[in-house]
Order: structure tokens, then C-alpha cells, then sequence
């Protein structure tokens, strides 16, 4: 898929279902979640200079962060760090879904080394991180969650929409819910699809289907990230960025107690 298919592809659904909100006078909220940040790398940078200062929230690494990140994002405003687990590992059996905080370890060990890596992540990168746990393949034990908030999380980010605004009492959730690519291919889902996800959620949203205070989550993984996909969300913060009733927020907004 190529330029001529961003350039020529039907934006204007999106737009008629952003037109909507306006006419219900609500605001179509979106945030965005970046996964596997670790150091300062060339892809780091082109998603920096993406957002042209949009809100973006760094899903971080803690036993992987290099100091190169914090020297990369000290000057940046409107930057959030998320811890993405511990060290990324995938701790399930062979043939199961990847997980590094499955059922297959004591809950014990795994709130050991999240605290191990929060206290890195704290040191690391202390003003811009908040305590909003992001497992690494969007994956975890219901056995861990309603230990998280005692463990010091305010916050859990997975994928699709929520149930509730609470994962359990004190730990708001709030999801991305369009990743941006097909980890089959390991290529850009393509402007149709994105395009489709994007104003789904929002439709559901709109019409009680889907919670309509949780922002419309967008996810990308820099390392990954091609021309297309970079094309793309270009072209999608700016039409965002000048649509009335579009409103890109923070995450310490997005996760903001009740």
C-alpha cells in the first residue's frame, strides 16, 4: 500500500462520525500509547518529531532502559512513562500465548520484579513517569490485578475497550484499542483497516456500545514502524489535531482518578 492509497483512501468516514460528536456535543477523545521504549534510537526520534507535540505516552522497558531515553526526552513536554513490565520476557510455555506476566510464575516473583523495575524507572526517568502498569502483549493474570493498586499502580493499560473504569477499586484501565500493526506480518495493517478500527470504537462509543468516557487509543511501536505507518498517522493527528470535536489527551489525564 503506498501513497496513492493514503492519498486516495476514504477519510471521510471518519470525519462524518467526528461530525457526529459535534452535533451530540461531545468531545471524540484519543490517546496514544507507544510500546517498547528503551533508548534513544533513529525510530525514537522520528515518532518524537511525529507528534509534534501531541501528548504521548512512552510504554518504557524498566529492565531494558538505557540512559541514552532519559537524555533523549529531557527537553520534551506533554511526555508520559508507562512501565511496560520488567524485562519483556516471555515466561509461557511453548505453543501458549506470550506473556510475561501469565499464570505461570508465582503472582509473588512477578510484584517483585515490577517493583524492581518501577524503582528503575522511577531513577531512571522519574518526572515523566506514572505508575500505569502496560504488560508486555497487552497480557496478564486476573490473579494480579487487584494486587496492583497495594502495589503502588494507579493505572493499567491493555488492549480493547474496557469493561469498567476500574480494573479493580483504585486502578483505573484505559486501553489502546487500534494497533496499527499485523504481528502476523509484521507490516501496517493499511489505511482501509486503521481507518475502520478507529471509527468503530468511536461509533460504539457514541452510541453507548462501548464506554464513552475511555479515549480512543492508538498504538504504534516505533522500532517497528514503516513509511506507511508513519504516513498515516501523520495524516490522522492532522486531521485530529483540526476537527472540532477531536481532543487528543493526556495520560495523566486519561488515568486521573475518579
Amino acid at each position: 500500500m503506498g501513497e496513492a492509497t493514503l492519498a486516495t483512501a476514504d477519510w471521510g468516514g471518519l470525519e462524518r462520525e467526528l461530525d457526529l460528536w459535534v452535533a451530540t456535543g461531545g468531545n471524540a477523545t484519543f490517546w496514544w500509547r507507544d510500546d517498547d521504549a528503551a533508548r534513544a534510537d533513529p525510530a525514537l526520534d522520528r515518532l518524537l518529531d511525529l507528534r509534534a507535540g501531541l501528548p504521548l505516552a512512552l510504554a518504557v522497558i524498566p529492565g531494558r532502559a538505557e540512559a541514552s531515553l532519559a537524555e533523549r526526552i529531557a527537553g520534551e513536554r506533554d511526555i508520559a512513562v508507562l512501565q511496560h513490565g520488567w524485562m519483556h520476557t516471555n515466561h509461557a510455555p511453548k505453543g501458549e500465548r506470550a506473556a510475561e506476566l501469565g499464570a505461570h510464575r508465582p503472582i509473588d516473583i512477578i510484584l517483585d520484579e515490577l517493583a524492581t523495575g518501577w524503582r528503575a524507572l522511577s531513577a531512571l526517568l522519574g518526572r515523566f513517569a506514572l505508575p500505569v502498569l502496560t504488560p508486555p502483549w497487552n497480557r496478564l493474570t486476573d490473579q494480579i490485578v487487584p494486587r496492583l493498586r497495594e502495589a503502588g499502580y494507579r493505572g493499567l493499560s491493555t488492549s480493547g475497550p474496557r469493561p469498567q473504569r476500574e480494573a479493580s477499586r483504585g486502578l483505573v484501565q484505559v486501553n489502546a484499542h487500534i494497533d496499527l500493526i499485523d504481528w502476523r506480518a509484521h507490516a501496517f495493517i493499511g489505511v482501509p483497516e486503521a481507518l475502520h478500527r478507529i471509527s468503530a470504537h468511536l461509533t460504539a462509543r457514541r452510541e453507548g456500545r462501548a464506554d464513552r468516557g475511555e479515549p480512543t487509543g492508538i498504538l504504534t511501536h516505533h522500532l517497528v514502524m514503516d513509511e506507511e505507518s508513519a504516513n498515516f498517522l501523520e495524516r490522522l493527528l492532522d486531521l485530529t489535531r483540526h476537527h472540532s470535536a477531536a481532543r487528543w489527551v493526556a495520560a495523566a489525564e486519561a488515568f486521573a482518578a475518579p
